[in-house]
């Protein structure tokens, strides 16, 4: 391998360690926790997702359809997503760019995200902007106790966000028939 290929492969390599070890281990559950949080939407997995949230959450949409930060439970909040998002053919919700500041019990985290919504041959609808989370400490990991969406950019059609729920209930009931017993 010639000098000038084996110089920046090296700098990659030192600079990912270096990146590696700088990443702790609250950092890394707060990471895992909201990469979980776009997966197990996407999946339907509710009872896995609403493990994530603090009992207790404000949920703030208002950059997207206006309105009021809502305060919600956890509860609440997983049975208004199981009541929409399994009503789409397909949801994916990618995220990027995560940045994560922890100050002791506490924690911010924001993410640059476009969250995709297919149903039927035709219906599209997305929205990307910035998730910001904020999160505390319980017992040793962390939940979310605020979800913001900051809204900047709209593709598709609106129309399918009335549609999908008249479509979740049976999605959600299939996709649950498909669980796999692992006792």
């Amino acid at each position: 391998m010639k000098l000038k290929y084996l110089i920046p492969v090296l700098f990659g390599v030192l600079s990912m360690a270096v990146n590696a070890a700088q990443l702790t281990k609250d950092e890394a559950q707060i990471r895992s926790n909201i990469n979980s949080f776009s997966a197990l939407a996407d999946q339907g997995a509710f009872e896995y997702l609403g493990r994530l949230f603090a009992p207790k959450l404000t949920v703030d949409y208002t950059s997207l359809f206006g309105g009021e930060p809502q305060s919600v439970s956890r509860q609440e909040l997983m049975a208004q997503w199981a009541a929409f998002l399994p009503g789409f053919d397909a949801t994916f919700h990618d995220l990027q760019n995560m940045k994560v500041a922890v100050n002791q019990d506490e924690a911010k985290a924001t993410v640059d995200f476009t969250a995709s919504h297919w149903l039927g041959k035709e219906g599209y609808w997305a929205i990307s902007g910035e998730y910001e989370f904020s999160l505390t400490k319980a017992g040793s990991n962390w939940q979310i106790t605020s979800v913001k969406l900051n809204a900047e950019g709209e593709e598709g059609s609106r129309d399918v966000l009335a549609e999908a729920p008249k479509h979740a209930k049976d999605n959600l009931e299939a996709r649950e028939s498909l669980k796999v017993s692992y006792q």
